[in-house]
């Protein structure tokens, strides 16, 4: 004859269930930097949580700064706005849900507020335009380039 399960143990799922619901849900960081993922660039398909006032550069842009590589454009921003690795300065590592549910795609990189604001002058709009701005250059060099590329060999 098979002891019955104790609440809580490997084999009673209910007890398991009841843990799980007691154990308190925090939510992650927010998000800043690249995201790396294999999920296709411009599908909207990552659900993270984003620092108020960031600006995420689109896929398409980190992908031709990288010269079509999106991790060399990664590497790229990472230098640009100071950001080891991507990670988040100390500073943003809020726990406070003071952040902003978005969805994202793989191969785009979150700039956080700090840095857009920084870009601005301390001004968070000014930086948000530079940003914008930022985007359509680098679009419209990364055209010209490719442009200006040889046919592939037959």
């Amino acid at each position: 004859m098979s002891k019955p399960a104790q609440s809580g143990s490997g084999n009673d799922p209910v007890g398991a269930a009841m843990q799980l619901a007691a154990t308190p849900y925090t939510r992650p960081a927010p998000t800043v930097g690249a995201l790396k993922s294999h999920v296709a660039g411009r599908t909207d398909h990552l659900a993270i949580d984003v620092p108020p006032e960031s600006f995420v550069i689109p896929a398409d842009v980190v992908s031709g700064l990288g010269e079509g590589n999106s991790e060399n454009g990664h590497k790229v921003l990472e230098n640009m706005f100071k950001l080891p690795g991507g990670s988040a300065p100390p500073a943003l590592q809020r726990k406070d849900g003071g952040a902003v549910p978005i969805m994202a795609a793989g191969g785009e990189f979150v700039v956080p507020p700090e840095v857009v604001a920084s870009l601005g002058g301390g001004d968070i709009k000014k930086g948000h335009k530079i940003l914008n701005s930022f985007v359509l250059h680098v679009r419209k060099q990364t055209i010209k380039t490719l442009k200006k590329l040889p046919r592939p060999h037959r």
